[in-house]
């Protein structure tokens, strides 16, 4: 499966995904009152990530991997808001990159690592966009 995450592709020869976890929590309040059970009143849409498990394997596959992730640094620090596509075209919305993990393991005789596991977590942010009042992301 690939994506395209703005201008980033996550594919099989930039960072084959392993895994996808899509977490969505509601905004609850909970009102106390006296003598009573408390009241649990829903606000809206909460909270929505996707954590994007994926790996590089520099030498074999995917040499542009590495240069991807140095990208992805820089587009989490300037908060980038940038749409989520997958390759059968889901459009899951407009995300930014709000965590970014690399580890780095198998190490060759030359001194550069042969596998890298990346996390991404994205967490969605409003689009800004509408159309008569009904917003599209």
């Amino acid at each position: 499966m690939s994506f395209r995450l703005g201008p980033f592709r996550i594919a099989l020869d930039t960072q084959a995904i392993e895994q996808l976890d899509d977490q969505e929590a509601p905004r609850v309040a909970v009102k106390e009152p006296a003598y009573s059970a408390p009241i649990r009143q829903h606000l809206g849409p909460g909270q929505r990530t996707i954590t994007l498990d994926a790996v590089i394997y520099k030498e074999v596959l995917s040499p542009g991997g590495p240069a991807q992730i140095e990208l992805m640094r820089r587009a989490m620090r300037w908060h980038w808001r940038m749409p989520l596509v997958s390759r059968s075209l889901h459009f899951y919305g407009f995300y930014e990159i709000e965590d970014l993990k690399a580890t780095k393991t198998h190490m060759l005789p030359n001194g550069t690592f042969q596998k890298i596991t990346t996390q991404i977590v994205l967490a969605r942010v409003p689009s800004r966009l509408s159309i008569f009042g009904i917003s599209l992301g």
